[in-house]
């Protein structure tokens, strides 16, 4: 499958006024949703997931489908992938908040590809995506096969749909203060994700500004087809069209959208982060 976005940032005080325009443009109220985000870093060497004893079993046709799509295409590269999780803000969050068991609860698994070159549409982001739906055991799943939890964030979205596709108004916050973020020797890195989130109240936004991404999506499911993307890319450009004054749809470096990891050559041995001379 491939995605296409166009992007626009949009002022924490002009939040309201987006909505309003959105709702009628696609003639509804936004469906609002908040997702725990969890980043898994692939190995330095590819290796897909080969490992599938945590798979559930029985796996149905299509999502036998969809994991064989992702094995082949993280056995060329390695690539940071996202462990996603529908949660409340008053029964998942705060200090009364139950621990979440991330093994037993359904989520969503995300990867996204290093997106295409512009090719003459600069404002269009486009790239290949693969998402498996109500995955159970994705933590056991990234571990079995060498993913590695790195950081995890908590995303808020509001979403409008017209036809096949989707507006989203899109914000994330840190879990922490963001001094917890720096990298400072005498910081420990999280080994796994946290027990229990914290109050909504005292996320840290990403952005300091607190301002929002508005993302015009839509995808196109068999990607091998030239002329389907060529129609999503002009739909896409006609919805800049019809917006043009209100959203001021910006260019984004693909760089930095890409999720790959770097990989270590064959034969080179990883050296030491820290070397202590003298001292045995």
């Amino acid at each position: 499958m491939y995605e296409l976005v166009l992007t626009a940032l949009v002022e924490d005080h002009n939040f309201g006024a987006a909505c309003a325009v959105l709702g009628g443009l696609c003639g509804m109220t936004p469906w609002e949703s908040v997702q725990r985000v969890l980043y898994f870093q692939g190995p330095p060497r590819p290796v897909g997931i080969s490992n599938q004893s945590s798979i559930d079993k029985p796996i149905r046709k299509d999502t036998g489908f969809l994991w064989k799509e992702l094995h082949q295409n993280l056995m060329r590269q390695s690539y940071i992938l996202q462990a996603r999780y529908d949660v409340l803000k008053d029964r998942d969050m705060g200090p009364n908040a139950t621990s979440m068991d991330l093994d037993t609860t359904p989520g969503i698994l995300r990867w996204t590809d290093f997106p295409d070159p512009p090719r003459g549409q600069p404002l269009l982001a486009q790239r290949k995506k693969v998402e498996l739906w109500d995955q159970k055991k994705l933590p056991s799943v990234m571990r079995d096969n060498n993913y590695q939890f790195k950081t995890e964030t908590v995303e808020e979205m509001y979403r409008f749909f017209r036809e096949d596709i989707e507006f989203c108004l899109v914000r994330h916050h840190f879990l922490q203060p963001l001094l917890e973020y720096v990298p400072l020797e005498a910081k420990e890195q999280l080994s796994s994700p946290s027990a229990t989130l914290p109050p909504w109240e005292s996320l840290t936004p990403v952005d300091m500004q607190k301002r929002w991404f508005l993302q015009v999506k839509a995808h196109v499911v068999q990607d091998n087809k030239p002329d389907e993307l060529r129609k999503t890319q002009e739909q896409l450009l006609a919805i800049r069209g019809e917006l043009d004054g209100v959203f001021d749809f910006k260019a984004i470096d693909r760089r930095v959208l890409d999720p790959r990891v770097v990989q270590q050559p064959q034969g080179i041995q990883t050296l030491p982060q820290k070397v202590t001379i003298g001292k045995t």
